[in-house]
């Protein structure tokens, strides 16, 4: 049999070949290639090399496509696996299941007939964490079963079920973590817990290039490994899928059923007797082998932005296999049981091989419920309700929620009439006139409409159980759009989206404007001041004509730009999607003239961001993908080397989360770090820092704001580190007593696991120009430091004195400890600028809003008026 052989991560020129019993008897195929595993590792490229091999010897059942690049260059192969007949047909086919994906085109008869006829389709995908290495390691061995066997079971189960299978979810994590672990081996094998093997260093491998959780990025897609892979999902429109994970060592092995909190928008079956079907039949195969599980315990189906709940959402039965796993190739459990890389790739085998086989003896069912429930979900007609936004001050921002939405595969349509939302219900603080023509509208009776409900109401529903991740995501809060919902669709005309276009920008006399806080002009801005363009910005509005222009509206006279200022500006718009206005005359009837001095002088940022131990890798990669995105270059500055380095020549450094409140960075950049960047913020610089970043800055005396903890055990430790002699206080008995099965309820009355609140904001500061929230706006609060209202600067976006609660969960003592403090401030030391928020602005790059708030603080943030 012949054997491709990986590049060896160990001494020695074993080769390992498959571990004996792996895979069931099947009578394989000589001609196809058996992979080489149990061993070592395969690192990528021997794993695109063994796909390739696999495709060529097997023509006649595997198709082999390439799903996506990425950006370190590595290709995310693609296989579909399937019976000859099948492969032939697979066009067909495909059109076939989209067709029985939308019952609008498909009647019922032709739906019975396609249950009878058509094979299902099992989505298999491995490693999306790449530290939890060995799911594409046990990929192989599944694709190799499928390719070569000929037993009649197996040619049985491929005649039932077409395999779809990303055996590499990301590349490009799988081998940072591939090449810590082969850096860290030796000529003898340690499973020792403390290794460097089993020990990650920052930012690890769980994470992409731009260090996302791609796991909780299906729904957002901020990435271009989520992007292609949702819309693969939603070109196959699989009937199941299976997300195979690796979690901490000591832990045994998770399938479903899951636990609650279920989202109450999941289609019934598919997140009740479907998982317990496939989790019944992983079961048998667990005990078979004597093997240790569980189910219904930590992981449930609620957020939409993972591997299992966003397919469950679109009609497929999606499920999470979680592992005992991580690490190298070796672990010695606390129980003594050896955890090894080959015990690891078994049980990821076993759950893939048993899903396949329940799908195929289960088709014709699985098939009959996907189009079930979408043909339930039509027949509700305007019953199922809709979801309506409004462009109000900035159509950008609602076009790129509509634009997410379409990404997700959820139709949206523009409305051809004025309608009054009088009996709408309204959806956070945003705030419309009306909701005129060329509104958009998300009607509920469409196939995807659970998903829509899920991303678009103001709040789910949880249930007495709380959540594995965050409690609020609601897209108009995240937007700031103005959003409604209408239990019965609106009887208004509608028409489908058409292509938006940019009108020509004329000829002008003086210059020409981007008006204030529309989506997509940060990059334009950037570009320019990249390119040498000469730009200021308005600090207050400006009136001329029927125009108004506000604070932080965008000038480019002609007298100091180049020639092809019009034509760029010109390209830049139609890109980036915003409006530019000519400038006819720099008078203006009300407010600062366009050559005030009270206007903003721009210039390109010279930024640097703290990055390496102790920054929170997800943190500092929402962070440097904002600035990618929106064409900002910046510096990575290694924390350990910030007292060698001059700062002189950046005029920003950001600090982001360290996870520890302050006190890591504190611990790393020493009090040499903090006088240095003192002095350089004295010099003129701007220093940005959010959530443990802003407890930093307080705690080393570079912001006059102090902070405080929502959990009073953590706020008990900072009093008695700031006075050691303070005595603590005396302990509520009432806690002392409190049954075991409540402890959860102690930790949701002292932290807040993701939910949106209420700010009030100063439009007229500059971190707040363009935001359009004079009636406030919604924040996500992850359980962030408490940052006092600073006494000597400004806090443009703070907590009211009531009613914080916009989304999610929060219990009512926290509401009351969060009023009247902080969300963002900035204050003045020296020449300089110190800008706090409490939370993180840019989210897992999924809130745009507070995404605004950062760049106001990276254009606008230094700014000082004249009288000041």
């Amino acid at each position: 049999m012949r054997r491709i052989v990986p590049a060896l991560f160990a001494t020695g020129g074993l080769i390992a070949g498959l571990p004996p019993g792996l895979l069931p008897p099947a009578d394989p195929r000589p001609e196809v290639p058996q992979p080489d595993l149990g061993i070592r590792f395969t690192p990528h490229h021997a794993l695109v090399a063994y796909a390739r091999a696999l495709a060529a010897a097997a023509p006649d059942r595997v198709k082999l496509t390439v799903l996506h690049r990425t950006e370190e260059g590595r290709e995310q192969p693609f296989l579909v696996i399937t019976s000859p007949e099948n492969l032939r047909r697979l066009d067909e086919l495909q059109a076939l299941n989209a067709k029985l994906a939308d019952p609008r085109t498909c009647t019922e008869a032709e739906a019975g007939r396609l249950a009878e006829t058509q094979p299902a389709f099992v989505w298999l995908g491995y490693s999306v964490h790449g530290s939890e290495a060995s799911g594409s390691e046990a990929a192989l061995a599944v694709a190799y079963h499928f390719a070569s066997a000929r037993s009649p079971e197996v040619m049985k189960q491929l005649e039932r079920v077409v395999i779809l299978m990303d055996l590499a979810q990301n590349p490009d994590g799988r081998d940072r973590h591939l090449q810590a672990v082969m850096e860290a081996a030796g000529p003898f094998e340690s499973a020792d817990p403390q290794d460097a093997q089993n020990t990650s260093r920052w930012p690890a491998g769980r994470f992409n290039h731009r260090l996302f959780d791609l796991n909780r990025d299906w729904a957002w897609q901020t990435q271009g490994e989520s992007r292609a892979k949702a819309a693969a999902f939603l070109r196959w429109n699989p009937q199941v899928l299976l997300d195979q994970h690796e979690m901490w060592p000591e832990a045994s092995a998770y399938f479903p059923p899951t636990m609650q909190p279920i989202h109450p928008a999941l289609p019934a079956a598919l997140s009740g007797r479907w998982q317990a079907t496939f989790g019944q039949a992983m079961a048998r195969s667990f005990d078979a082998q004597g093997w240790a599980y569980f189910s219904r315990d930590v992981f449930d189906l609620f957020y939409p932005g993972y591997g299992d709940t966003w397919p469950t959402f679109q009609g497929a039965v999606g499920m999470t296999f979680e592992s005992a796993g991580q690490g190298g190739t070796a672990y010695r459990r606390m129980d003594g049981e050896r955890l090894t890389l080959d015990g690891r790739i078994r049980r990821h085998v076993a759950a893939s091989l048993a899903t396949v086989a329940t799908a195929a003896a289960e088709r014709k069912a699985l098939l009959w419920d996907f189009q079930r429930i979408r043909r339930e979900r039509v027949a509700l007609g305007d019953r199922a309700g809709a979801f309506l936004f409004a462009e109000g001050e900035d159509p950008g921002r609602a076009r790129a929620l509509a634009d997410l939405l379409g990404r997700n595969g959820i139709e949206v349509l523009r409305t051809a009439a004025d309608l009054d939302p009088a009996g709408l219900e309204p959806i956070g603080p945003a705030r419309a006139a009306g909701l005129p023509a060329g509104s958009y509208l998300v009607p509920l009776d469409q196939p995807r409409g659970p998903l829509a409900q899920a991303l678009l109401e103001g709040e789910a529903r949880m249930g007495p159980k709380p959540t594995y991740d965050i409690t609020a995501w609601s897209l108009p809060l995240a937007f700031h759009v103005p959003a409604w919902q209408a239990k019965v669709r609106p009887k208004v005309k509608t028409a489908s989206r058409a292509p938006e276009t940019t009108p020509a920008l004329p000829e002008t006399a003086w210059g020409y404007v981007i008006p204030a806080g529309h989506e997509g002009a940060c990059r334009t801005l950037a570009a320019l001041l990249e390119e040498g363009f000469k730009a200021s910005a308005l600090a207050e509005p400006a009136v001329l004509g029927d125009r108004r222009w506000g604070a932080g509206t965008v000038v480019f006279p002609l007298r100091n730009n180049p020639p092809e200022l019009r034509a760029r500006l010109q390209a830049l718009a139609a890109e980036n999607g915003h409006p530019v206005a000519a400038a006819e005359s720099a008078h203006m009837a009300s407010g600062p003239d366009l050559g005030s001095n009270r206007s903003v002088i721009l210039r390109a940022p010279r930024i640097a961001v703290l990055m390496d131990r102790p920054a929170s890798p997800t943190a500092f990669g929402a962070l440097a993908h904002t600035l990618w995105e929106t064409g900002l270059p910046f510096v990575q500055l290694r924390a350990d080397r910030l007292g060698g380095i001059p700062l002189a020549r950046f005029t920003h450094v950001i600090l982001v989360d360290d996870g520890a409140a302050g006190k890591s960075w504190q611990q790393a950049l020493g009090e040499g770090g903090a006088a240095k960047l003192k002095a350089w913020v004295q010099d003129g610089g701007s220093l940005l820092a959010f959530q443990g970043g802003a407890a930093y800055a307080s705690r080393a005396g570079l912001a006059q704001a102090g902070f405080r903890f929502l959990s009073r055990a953590a706020e008990e430790a900072r009093l008695q580190e700031k006075d050691p002699k303070r005595e603590a206080p005396r302990p509520d008995p009432t806690d002392l007593v409190r049954p075991w099965d409540k402890r959860e309820d102690r930790i949701l009355e002292e932290s807040i696991p993701g939910a949106f609140l209420k700010v009030d904001v100063d439009g007229s500061h500059p971190l707040a120009w363009g935001l359009h929230a004079e009636g406030g706006a919604a924040v996500l609060n992850t359980g962030d430091p408490i940052l006092e209202l600073s006494p000597g600067g400004e806090n443009p976006l703070h907590y009211g004195k009531e009613g914080l609660k916009v989304s999610g969960l929060v219990a009512k003592p926290l509401e009351a400890k969060l009023q009247q403090t902080a969300y963002a401030l900035r204050e003045r030391l020296g020449r300089g600028a110190v800008i706090l928020t409490a939370g993180d602005p840019v989210f897992r790059g999924q809130t745009p809003f507070t995404r605004r708030v950062l760049l106001n603080a990276i254009f606008f943030g230094a700014y000082r008026a004249p009288v000041e």
